[in-house]
Order: C-alpha cells, then sequence, then structure tokens
C-alpha cells in the first residue's frame, strides 16, 4: 500500500533531518576546504639589445674586382673600296704578325695567271732590248724596244695594282685579337673589319661592372690599386663611361656604358699578356674622422632613417641624416653624438 505523505509534512521531515546531521559531531554536508594555492610569483624579464658605441672612423667606398689585359693600340683592318668573295683567310687570333704581312685574300678569279704571263712579256721585252742594245741596229730600232718594254711594264703594274685590291695587308707589328667568322667563298664587304691587330707592348686594363650605377663617381686620373702576379702597381683610371668616346657601333657604346680602362704609368711595358687577368682596387670615396656606425644599427621606415640608441636602461629613437654608405658602414652627418649607445637591428 503506497502511503501519501502532504508536502507539507514532507518538508518538515526534511528540515528535521538536516537539523540532527547538524549536530553531530564531526559530519559536514560540504566537503573540507583546502589550502589555496598562492599566485604565481612573475619575474622581469630583461631584453638583451646588441649594442656598441658611437665613435668617430674612418669610411671608404671602393671597386675590387679583376679587370684583363688589352692593347692600348689597336687597329681594324678591312677592304678599303671594294668587296668580292673570300679566297683565303690567313690569319687566326692569336698570331703575331708583321707589318706588310698578308691577312686575308679576296677572289680575283685568273688574275694571278695573267700576272705570270705579263711578267713573262716582261722578261722577253728586256731580252729584246738587250740584243738590240748589242747588235748593229738603228737607234729607232732599239728605242721600239724600249717602248715595247715600258707598256709590257705598264700593263705588269696595273695588273699587280689591281690584285692588290684584292689583298689586306697588316698595318703594323702586333698581335692578332679578332677574326671575322668568314669563310670561304663568303661574301666581303668594303670597309667590313676581318682582322684587328693590337700592339702587345701598349697594354691597358679593362674592366666591365656588371651594373653601370656601380661605377658613379669614377673620375679620370683616379688612382688605381693593380695588384699583378702578387706584386702591387700604382695605376690611375683613364676612362670612364663617360669619358668614352661615343661610336657607330651600338654594342661598343653599351660597352663602353659600364666599362673603365686603368693605366699604369710606371711600367712602360705591363708584365700582362693581353688577355690575362689582373686585380685592382679603386677607392671612389673617403672620409676621414667622421662618425660611423655598423650599417645594421641604420633602421629605416617609409623614407625615414633613424637609429635606436639606449638611455637611462630606456630606447630611444633618433632620427638621423647619412653619408656615405658602404655594405658594411654608414657614416652619420646629424642626429648622433659620439659615445652614445646605438642598438644594432640583429
Amino acid at each position: 500500500m503506497i502511503q501519501r505523505i502532504s508536502k507539507r509534512k514532507l518538508m518538515k521531515r526534511v528540515a528535521s533531518a538536516a537539523l540532527v546531521l547538524s549536530l553531530l559531531p564531526g559530519c559536514s554536508l560540504l566537503p573540507e576546504e583546502e589550502d589555496s594555492l598562492q599566485p604565481p610569483v612573475l619575474q622581469k624579464v630583461q631584453k638583451e639589445y646588441e649594442i656598441v658605441e658611437v665613435k668617430r672612423g674612418n669610411i671608404e667606398r671602393f671597386i675590387t674586382s679583376t679587370a684583363t689585359a688589352t692593347s692600348g693600340r689597336n687597329i681594324s683592318v678591312s677592304f678599303p673600296e671594294t668587296g668580292g668573295r673570300l679566297k683565303n683567310l690567313f690569319v687566326n687570333v692569336g698570331d703575331l704578325v708583321k707589318a706588310g704581312q698578308p691577312i686575308a685574300e679576296l677572289d680575283t678569279g685568273d688574275l694571278p695567271m695573267r700576272i705570270k704571263l705579263q711578267k713573262l712579256n716582261v722578261e722577253k721585252r728586256n731580252i729584246q732590248l738587250f740584243e738590240a742594245t748589242t747588235s748593229e741596229l738603228s737607234t729607232d730600232d732599239i728605242r721600239l724596244r724600249e717602248l715595247d718594254l715600258k707598256g709590257e711594264r705598264m700593263v705588269l703594274d696595273s695588273l699587280e695594282k689591281e690584285y692588290n685590291k684584292a689583298l689586306l695587308f697588316a698595318p703594323m707589328d702586333g698581335i692578332v685579337t679578332h677574326v671575322d667568322s668568314l669563310r670561304t667563298g663568303e661574301g666581303v664587304e668594303a670597309l667590313r673589319t676581318v682582322a684587328v691587330i693590337a700592339d702587345p707592348n701598349d697594354v691597358d686594363l679593362v674592366y666591365e661592372a656588371t651594373e653601370a650605377k656601380s661605377l658613379v663617381g669614377a673620375k679620370v686620373d683616379m688612382g688605381v690599386e693593380v695588384t699583378i702576379k702578387k706584386t702591387k702597381y700604382s695605376g690611375k683610371v683613364l676612362q670612364t663611361p663617360t669619358t668614352a668616346p661615343k661610336s657607330d657601333v651600338e654594342s661598343v657604346n653599351r660597352r663602353n656604358a659600364k666599362s673603365l680602362i686603368i693605366g699604369i704609368p710606371s711600367l712602360p711595358n705591363i708584365p700582362l699578356k693581353i688577355g690575362e687577368y689582373a686585380d685592382f682596387k679603386i677607392f671612389m670615396e673617403k672620409r676621414d674622422n667622421v662618425i660611423v656606425i655598423p650599417r645594421n644599427g641604420l633602421r629605416n621606415y617609409l623614407g625615414r632613417n633613424y637609429v635606436q640608441v639606449m638611455e637611462n636602461d630606456r630606447v630611444k629613437e633618433i632620427d638621423v641624416e647619412t653619408g656615405l654608405t658602404t655594405n658594411r658602414e654608414v657614416e652619420i652627418i646629424k642626429g648622433l653624438e659620439v659615445g652614445q649607445k646605438v642598438i644594432l637591428n640583429t
């Protein structure tokens, strides 16, 4: 049988039970409180900076690289009047030649044979004249044979001049530094450069930069330190991109726009062969006793140049004006004083 208890009576019984339990010793409806946790101790973290002290020093910008030995005197040789088809090319790059030595020959058909035949005619007329002067022929007969000889010689001279136009000769003693890539039978226009002869005793050094802007500031007569086979020499700049002569050949102008020519006045004959290399160093700019800091001490943001300095354990930003800048250092014209401590950007 299910006994029904009113809600009011149920509440009274629960309250009585709770009162009894609360009076029992050592009893509690709530769990014992544990010891409260202490908050963690926060330690102040000191940030470490790499710092340099501002000092005065010297700063210089220089170019150091390798230059190629080239001749200061180069002569291009070409057929001056008429072109033709190539018959023979007698030289190669690197050959030493003497003045008047044949460089190339154009095809002249049967002209060489005609010259040989004409030389025979001249020789024949010479013999006839000799016989006339040793016999009892009249003066008129002798004169006629003299005229015959003169005529044959004139024809021979004309043929030889025509043939010489088809020959290209070395204009001076030197070394062949360039030969056109002509083939036998290929057409050769008048004034086309067939070869270049260089004077091996007139040697300069040529440096071709990868970018023209790296040569900004280079001037004629600027000092150059040249090292040839571990020996140092004093040289100077002979030609810069701004002083290079203009050429009708665009490729030459492009090369000159990023090239320097260096000479060594103290050496009448540079101990280098054409095509060999020498190391050099050009001091482009130099500043003495100026404020200089490492390049990574300078900061830039949206065109603003500034540095961070440490003052009284606090970081402070200072705007600066820069001067000469190299890969490692930068000159500070305005904004810093000796003794300040600059924070490096690591």
